[in-house]
C-alpha cells in the first residue's frame, strides 16, 4: 500500500489531520497484538512554514515556494517513494504545485475541497466575498502595524466551523493560527496539463467556505480528475474523520 503525505489548510497545521491519521493507522486487530510488524501505511502530516507547530517563520510572509519546500523536505526525510499527497483547501494548491517538483512523483493527488485557482488568480479567490474581504483587511492591517491579525470570529463561525458540533468547534478554534496571507493572495498559475499523476477531488457537500459548486468547478479545471462527494462541512477531518480516512485509503 502507498504511504500518505497530508497537507493542511490555511491557518491550520498537522493537528487538523489528527483524527484522520488515527483512523488511517489504527490496527485492524482489536485488541492489537503486543508485537506486530510495522504498519503497512505510513501517514505523515506536515506543518507548513509558520503554521501549526512550525513557529520558525511569520506565517503572513510565507509564499507558495516555501510551502512546497516543506513538502519536499518531509518526503525526503521520510524516504517516500510510493506515496499519495492529500491536500485540504489551500493545502490542495500546495500539493498540486509540489507534485510536479518532487524528485519522486506521487502516485496520486487527493484534493479535499482543494483550491485550484484559475491561471493568474490568487487562492483567496475561492472564498466567498466576506471571507475574501477579511483576508484583505488582515493583510492591510498587518502591513500597517507589523503584527499578525487572526481571521475575525464571525468568519470562523459562519464559514470555517459551520456544521461542527460544539466540541469539534472548540477543538478547531483553539488550534487556529494566523493566516498565511501572502500565500493566500499571491497569483498562482498551476501546470494542470502536466501533472505527473492522477487526481481525485473530494467535494465537501456542506462546505460554507468553499461552496460545493465552486469545488466542482475547480475540479473541472483538472484534466480527467475523479470527483467524489462527501457529505461534510469544511472541517471534514474534524467532523467526519473516519469517512474521510476511508476515502483517502480507498483512493
Amino acid at each position: 500500500m502507498s504511504d500518505y503525505l497530508l497537507v493542511h489548510g490555511a491557518g491550520q497545521g498537522a493537528w487538523s489531520w489528527g483524527k484522520v491519521w488515527g483512523h488511517m493507522t489504527a490496527p485492524e486487530e482489536h485488541p492489537p497484538r503486543l508485537y506486530r510488524p510495522r504498519q503497512a501505511v505510513r501517514v505523515q502530516a506536515v506543518d507548513l512554514p509558520g503554521q501549526g507547530a512550525d513557529l520558525s517563520r511569520d506565517a503572513a510572509l510565507v509564499d507558495l515556494n516555501e510551502a512546497v519546500q516543506a513538502i519536499f523536505a518531509l518526503a525526503q526525510r521520510e524516504n517516500f517513494t510510493d506515496f499519495v499527497i492529500a491536500g485540504h483547501e489551500l493545502g490542495g494548491t500546495v500539493a498540486l504545485q509540489a507534485a510536479s517538483q518532487l524528485p519522486v512523483a506521487p502516485k496520486r493527488i487527493i484534493l479535499v475541497a482543494g483550491i485550484v485557482p484559475s491561471p493568474g488568480a490568487a487562492p483567496v479567490s475561492a472564498y466567498p466575498l466576506p471571507a475574501r474581504a477579511a483576508v484583505r483587511l488582515c493583510k492591510t492591517l498587518g502591513n500597517l502595524t507589523g503584527r499578525d491579525f487572526r481571521v475575525p470570529p464571525a468568519i470562523v463561525n459562519n464559514y470555517l466551523c459551520r456544521g461542527l458540533d460544539p466540541m469539534q468547534h472548540v477543538e478547531t478554534v483553539g488550534h487556529l493560527g494566523p493566516l498565511p496571507l501572502r500565500m493566500l493572495t499571491q497569483s498562482v498559475t498551476l501546470e494542470l496539463d502536466a501533472l505527473p499523476c492522477p487526481v481525485t477531488y473530494v467535494v465537501l457537500g456542506n462546505d460554507r467556505l468553499i461552496s460545493p459548486a465552486r469545488q466542482r468547478a475547480m475540479a473541472g479545471r483538472i484534466p480527467n480528475a475523479t470527483v467524489i462527494e462527501l457529505d461534510a462541512a469544511h472541517q471534514a477531518a474534524a467532523q467526519k474523520p473516519r469517512e474521510l480516512a476511508d476515502l483517502l485509503l480507498a483512493a
